[in-house]
Parts: C-alpha cells; sequence; structure tokens
C-alpha cells in the first residue's frame, strides 16, 4: 500500500534559502561592481594625477631654467621631482637641446656634466616629462608623459642689448642694427640717446634721459625717462613713450603704435592711441656691467691665459698667434694698437684683456681663419677710473677697421667706445661701454656673447605646444 506524502511542512524554508542565495548573489554582484567601479574612479584619478605630476616637471622645468646654464640645463637628473601629494606623485624629465630653431634633425646638442659650459649656444628643446601616481587604495603606479618644444632666449645680466651706453649713446650717421632672434636688437643707455640720420634699429630703444631721434626706423618700442623727440621722418613700429616729459613729433614722423607721455603729445602722426599728461616710472633700468677678470673661469672655459706688461710685447703675440684659445691679460695700463693696413689672423678664440686702451684704425684687417671665432676687446672696470674723453681706458675702432663675417666681436670699456668710418659691412656682436659713440656708416648683426664666469644668468622659454605622447 503507497502511503501518500501531502504533508508541505519545509517549503518555507527552501523557499527562504533560496531567495537568501539569489539576495547573497546580488549582493556579491552589487559589491564587484562597486569595487570595480573604485577601481576604475581611483585608476582614473591616477591618471589625471600622473598628467598633473607630468605638467608640473615641464613647469619646474620652466620656472629653473631662468637661472640655469651649461649641463644643467639638459641634466638627466637635476629636473626630476617629487610632489608633496599623499601617496607622493613624481616626475622625471627629460630634455634635447637643438641648436637650431626650430629644431631639425641632426643640430642635437651633446648634454655636458653638470656644471661645464655647453659646447654651442641652444636655440630649442624638446622636454619630455613622464609623471608617476598612486593611490593608497589602489597602488599600482600609473604613469603618462607629456611633451613640449620651446624656443629658448638666452637671459644676460646686464648683456641682453646690442648696444649698452652707461652714461650717453651717441649714434650719428646711419646705424643699421640687425636682430639675432627676429627684432631683439635693443639699444639701451643710462643717459642721454641720439640717433641721427638713416638709422635702422631691429629692436628697442630705452633711455634713462632724453631720446632725440631723427630719419629711418625703430622696429619695436622706444622708451625715454625724459623727453622724446621723433624728427625727419622717424617711423616708430611699436610704442613711443616719454616717462616724465612730452612726446613730440615732427609733421612726417610716424609711431605706428600707442603714444603716452609724462605732459603733452604734439606732431606727426600716431595710428594708435594717445595717453597725454599721464606720468610713468622709467624705463626698466640696468647698471653697467662689472666686467672683471677672472682667471679661473676663462681656464676653465678652454682658454690659455698669458701675461703681459708691455703692449709691443703682447701685440707681436696676437699678430703672430696660432691655433687654440687665448686670452692676452695685459697690466698695467698701456696702449695696444693696430694700423696702417694691419692684418691680423685668429686660428681660434681670442680674448685682450687690459688694464689699458685698444686701438684699431686705418684700414685694419681681423680675419676668422678656419672657423667662426669670437673676439673680445675688454678693458676691466674698476673703481674710481678718470673717464675723462680721451683717457687711458678707451676702445677705439674706425678708418675702415673690418672684421669678416666669420667673427664675433665683444667690445666692453667701463670708459669710452667709439666706433667710426668704418665696418659698412657688418659687425657680428654687441658693444657695451660707459659712453659710446659710433659716428659713420656701421652695420651690427646683434649676437648676444657669453663671457667667461660673469654673464649668462639662464634662458626664457616660449613654447610651441603641448601635449601628451606614450611613455617612453
Amino acid at each position: 500500500m503507497i502511503k501518500k506524502f501531502n504533508e508541505e511542512r519545509g517549503i518555507a524554508m527552501v523557499t527562504a534559502l533560496l531567495v537568501s542565495l539569489v539576495v547573497l548573489f546580488l549582493s556579491i554582484t552589487v559589491v564587484a561592481l562597486s569595487l570595480h567601479n573604485s577601481n576604475i574612479s581611483a585608476n582614473d584619478r591616477k591618471r589625471t594625477e600622473a598628467i598633473d605630476a607630468a605638467e608640473a616637471g615641464i613647469d619646474a622645468y620652466f620656472s629653473g631654467l631662468t637661472t640655469a646654464t651649461g649641463g644643467d640645463v639638459c641634466s638627466s637628473t637635476k629636473w626630476d621631482g617629487t610632489l608633496p601629494t599623499q601617496p607622493a606623485a613624481t616626475y622625471d624629465v627629460t630634455v634635447t637641446l637643438y641648436s637650431t630653431w626650430p629644431p631639425t634633425p641632426g643640430s642635437e646638442i651633446a648634454c655636458p656634466p653638470p656644471g661645464q659650459p655647453l659646447p654651442v649656444d641652444p636655440l630649442g628643446a624638446m622636454v619630455v616629462s613622464k609623471g608617476t601616481a598612486v593611490t593608497a587604495a589602489v597602488p599600482t603606479a600609473v604613469s603618462r608623459s607629456m611633451q613640449t618644444e620651446v624656443r629658448l632666449a638666452p637671459i644676460y645680466g646686464g648683456f641682453n642689448k646690442a648696444i649698452f651706453s652707461d652714461t650717453q649713446l651717441n649714434i650719428q650717421n646711419k646705424l643699421t642694427i640687425n636682430g639675432y632672434q627676429a627684432n631683439d636688437g635693443d639699444i639701451y643707455t643710462n643717459g642721454n640717446l641720439t640717433l641721427n640720420n638713416n638709422t635702422v634699429i631691429a629692436g628697442s630703444a630705452y633711455a634713462q634721459g632724453f631720446a632725440d631721434v631723427a630719419q629711418g626706423i625703430v622696429k619695436q618700442d622706444i622708451w625715454s625717462n625724459g623727453y622724446l623727440n621723433l624728427s625727419n621722418g622717424i617711423v616708430v613700429y611699436g610704442n613711443g613713450q616719454s616717462s616724465t616729459s612730452y612726446v613730440q613729433l615732427s609733421n612726417n614722423s610716424t609711431i605706428q603704435g600707442n603714444a603716452k607721455a609724462g605732459t603733452t603729445i604734439t606732431g606727426g602722426t600716431i595710428k594708435g592711441s594717445k595717453t597725454p599728461n599721464s606720468p610713468s616710472g622709467p624705463p626698466p633700468q640696468t647698471a653697467l656691467p662689472h666686467i672683471t677678470f677672472n682667471q679661473q673661469a676663462w681656464v676653465d672655459a678652454g682658454y690659455t691665459v698669458v701675461n703681459y706688461s708691455n703692449c709691443a710685447l703682447a701685440k707681436n703675440f696676437i699678430d703672430t698667434i696660432g691655433s687654440g684659445d687665448y686670452v692676452v691679460r695685459i697690466s698695467p695700463a698701456c696702449l695696444i694698437s693696430w694700423g696702417n693696413n694691419s692684418v691680423v689672423n685668429l686660428h681660434g678664440n681670442l680674448a685682450i684683456v687690459t688694464d689699458g686702451s685698444i686701438s684699431t684704425t686705418n684700414q685694419t684687417t681681423w680675419n676668422s681663419v678656419g672657423g667662426t671665432w669670437t673676439l673680445f676687446m675688454i678693458d676691466v672696470w674698476r673703481n674710481g677710473l678718470n673717464c675723462t674723453k680721451p683717457s687711458p681706458y678707451d676702445i677705439s675702432v674706425s678708418n675702415n677697421t673690418n672684421f669678416n663675417d666669420n667673427m664675433k666681436l665683444f667690445v666692453y670699456s667701463p670708459c669710452n667706445v667709439d666706433f667710426g668710418n668704418n665696418n659698412a659691412g657688418g659687425v657680428n656682436g654687441q658693444i657695451i661701454g660707459g659712453t659710446v659713440t659710433i659716428t659713420n656708416q656701421m652695420t651690427m648683426n646683434y649676437v648676444p656673447i657669453l663671457v667667461p664666469g660673469f654673464n649668462l644668468l639662464g634662458y626664457s622659454v616660449s613654447p610651441s605646444y603641448l601635449r601628451e605622447v606614450s611613455n617612453g
């Protein structure tokens, strides 16, 4: 006999267990999804933090570059860093320098050890910063890289001018200044500025005194603390400003930009705005750089230093100099001079560093043989010099002195520097003096020149782009 089981007790427990299992599985799924989303969120946060860290590395390089020189500019470790986050994020910066702008393959500059000079002047850099971030919840590191290409411009302590004069800058006849990178061939004086007759300045002109400018072109701004007088058809492509006095233009003179004056603005053509009766502070002021003689710095730069107390013996050495980079140090003060169709052939860089004066006249020709060499003419700075002209501390370059195209020229005297009747073909370099006078027909191609151990402070940057790249 078969017994029927109609008893249904226990089915509720089974149902409850099944429902609990379903709830358990749903809970596990919810927890798994929550963990997954949390991990995704953490990874997204880490990726964002890694990008921020990479950009922080580029910003740190840009900031530090203003006071960096030599091998520090491209060091593989100097610019790496850690951000003060918890957990910490890091960045690793790699720099490639180029001798051309825009950078081209083959123009890469080999990076010397930190503290050592660069073999050539860098004009551009490729910077890659790799940022790495972690979080406390998900300690696996995430890295992302940012890249930028930048143009480099040197920052010089008082030397970022084509012509610098401490007391007066007098340019009398047909001076042409070409810029180094676009229109950066600036001229500056802590005294009065006089420009006359067909002058072309591919840069700006600054004067702490008055500025009297006639007939020519200034391709950027002109700014004087005293009055600004523009005459005889002068054209200023940028702005014209007098901080404390008037701006006056003759009827055929033009300011393409704006004009601002401490008092009145009269005459000529001003294509921008006029702001009269608005006194302002003076142009940014720069003191005369004090170049002294640091023998070890020249030696560290690869120069051989030879000392003379007699200018005739020093001249004989220079006239017969062979290959190599030399400093001819002359002390005490005497006059070293060339003239009467002299020819000086340089087979390396040469610095004439004297306590006296230098004169080169009467068809003297300086040739740069076998390379592009730099000629330094330096009368060292000392306290208490009597610079009443003519002084025994002047540098005079006149009467058809020629410097060939492959030569760069750096001229410095705390007293008087005179250029006249010469160099229509061009001088590549800089002129810095207590009083600078240029009298007749000269072309100058501004080239910033380093004085070993002295004047390069760092670099400013102009970024072309910023983009993310794959991690290297």
